[in-house]
């Protein structure tokens, strides 16, 4: 642990030989308010506004100014100093957009990078599962940042650096790209190479435990209890039917829509899934491909569907995605979205009754929200 920030002599203002840009905007950051793999919220809990499809996090800083911001970019330098290249000349820094994450770019003097530690440094380390997941999907055709250095302790907790990728104006379809990433992503393997290093459930046991949801690491049986968890629940006296998320006569065909679910899933492929596929985590680098950033969000789970399914969720429950823009992420993706559309409906009743008994548990402060979102998915996706 190289020591605290206050330790450090980081303070307000003190950025040192770096100059730090601020401007004004009015975008905000919709980054993912939880994790879907953190231990506490339920499976597949993915409590996000949107794609926010006019946000790039690489470029536009963070609107509301942090009032520790001099501290921040002060420390990112530190970081990059001690851990990438020591600094000769002058650096510069920016503070960008972050919820759960305080970002910064450093850049000069022979290096361009982004530093990112967590806001809450109580919580789990979740770096070396972006790390890995990022790794691995390179492995398989998909551009990714370089990690250039990871540190559980760094200051007052986890930290990671990646090289920064400059955006190359392209024509190319970002949704097209998007669906073609998440085909490249379900092909990621997750089994253990080695036979004598092989766990009960076939996965490789350096996967990262925080990408696995908190019914284990035996991905289909995980799943299976995930639905079954869903279908449980909805029984006279749920607490849900109290709160107006649907009605005793809605109760059935919930019901009926995820048994369906529990039977046509038994035979999906699991993997990995970023989680996030929006073109705001995609960076255009020409005619080349571009490089999808932002692995916070990784996981496992049924691949390809709940790529599929949060972008059917963003177009049908949020509005946000047009429906051509789902039709054509789901060409890139090589499926049939008409075939689909049925599977999907239920898997967006199953997420947002998740996220409501996620809400009650862990975010009461979100509870109108999800309640509000939830009862729009049954208006919209229960036949």
């Amino acid at each position: 642990m190289v020591g605290r920030r206050e330790e450090l002599g980081l303070r307000r203002g003190s950025a040192g030989p770096v100059d730090q840009h601020r401007h004004d905007d009015d975008h905000e950051d919709a980054a993912v308010l939880e994790s879907g793999s953190s231990p506490d919220p339920g499976p597949d809990l993915d409590p996000d506004p949107g794609p926010d499809l006019d946000l790039d996090p690489d470029l536009d800083p963070d609107p509301d100014s942090d009032p520790d911001e001099g501290s921040l970019v002060s420390f990112a330098a530190l970081a990059v100093d001690k851990l990438v290249s020591p600094a000769r000349g002058t650096r510069q820094g920016v503070l960008l957009p972050g919820v759960d994450t305080s970002v910064v770019r450093i850049w000069g003097d022979g290096v361009d990078v982004v530093v990112r530690t967590p806001r809450d440094t109580a919580g789990p380390d979740t770096y070396p599962a972006e790390e890995w997941a990022a790794e691995h999907a390179a492995r398989h055709g998909v551009r990714t940042p370089r990690v250039l250095a990871r540190e559980s302790e760094f200051g007052e907790g986890p930290l990671m650096i990646v090289e920064h990728v400059t955006s190359i104006a392209s024509d190319r379809d970002p949704w097209h790209d998007l669906g073609r990433l998440a085909a490249a992503l379900a092909e990621v393997h997750l089994d253990a190479v080695d036979p004598a290093s092989v766990e009960p459930d076939g996965v490789d046991p350096h996967v990262p435990d925080s990408l696995f949801t908190r019914f284990g690491r035996d991905l289909p049986e995980a799943w299976r209890r995930h639905v079954r968890y869903g279908l449980d629940s909805l029984v006279p006296g749920d607490r849900l039917l109290g709160l107006g998320v649907y009605t005793e006569r809605q109760r059935g065909p919930l019901r009926t829509a995820l048994e369906q679910l529990v039977d046509e899933s038994e035979g999906w492929r699991h993997g990995l899934v970023h989680g996030d596929l929006a073109p705001r985590n995609l960076v255009p680098r020409g005619p080349g491909d571009p490089v999808l950033i932002d692995w916070g969000t990784a996981r496992t789970g049924p691949v390809p569907w709940l790529e599929l399914d949060r972008v059917h969720r963003w177009s049908v429950v949020g509005g946000v995605v047009t429906a051509d823009e789902l039709r054509r992420f789901a060409a890139g993706l090589g499926v049939d979205l008409d075939d689909s559309l049925p599977t999907l409906r239920r898997l967006a009743l199953l997420h947002h009754l998740d996220l409501v008994r996620w809400a009650l548990e862990h975010r009461p402060d979100r509870l109108a929200r999800e309640v509000e979102e939830a009862r729009r998915a049954i208006a919209r996706c229960l036949p």
